[in-house]
């Protein structure tokens, strides 16, 4: 006979071990939102880790594309005009750029890439890991934070025997995660 524990044993010995992860500096934070991402999405299948994987790194590269941009956009207007106008700025030419990729089938679940991309610059701000403050440190950290939750998902649901720690209301088809451009959504008659 095979040990499973219940669900809310198995998640809460996973999100306890990452007070460890904290206390090294790291974004510990970032591992729950994958792990969120991943049990909204239904469940660790590999359908939706495969999209997550995907979608999160993608926002990441975003975030350090935005970061640069608000750089080079503080050198320009110079100490005259706040930090906020150019991060204002440079977030107004990169987020739609993200949004359109999402057009992609292949990158279609938007939220993902949100993730992906405020766990980076709210790492950067947070001054986690191991150079705080860098960007590209903020980047490695906040991707990673994010993809161990992918993993943790996965931990969860398997110590659980297959259950996961949530399911959602209405079980996804195998198509809705590429049904429409924010994510998985049951595709309906009425939205055609």
């Amino acid at each position: 006979m095979r040990f499973r524990l219940p669900v809310e044993v198995s998640a809460t010995l996973l999100a306890a071990s990452t007070v460890f992860v904290g206390m090294a500096g790291l974004p510990a934070w970032g591992i729950f939102l994958g792990w969120a991402a991943t049990s909204l999405c239904g469940g660790p299948t590999g359908r939706v880790v495969a999209v997550l994987w995907r979608t999160l790194p993608l926002g990441a590269v975003f975030a350090v594309a935005t970061a640069f941009l608000q750089g080079w956009l503080a050198g320009v207007f110079g100490p005259d005009v706040p930090v906020w106008a150019s991060l204002l700025l440079a977030i107004l030419v990169m987020n739609p750029g993200m949004l359109l990729l999402g057009r992609i089938r292949a990158l279609s679940l938007i939220p993902g890439m949100f993730i992906g991309f405020s766990t980076v610059l709210a790492t950067q701000a947070g001054h986690f890991g191991p150079v705080p403050g860098n960007i590209m440190w903020s980047a490695a950290c906040g991707l990673a934070m994010n993809l161990v939750g992918l993993g943790v998902a996965w931990a969860a649901t398997a110590m659980s025997g297959g259950r996961p720690a949530t399911a959602p209301a209405a079980p996804a088809s195998p198509t809705a995660l590429h049904a429409r451009p924010y994510g998985p959504q049951e595709s309906t008659a009425s939205s055609r």
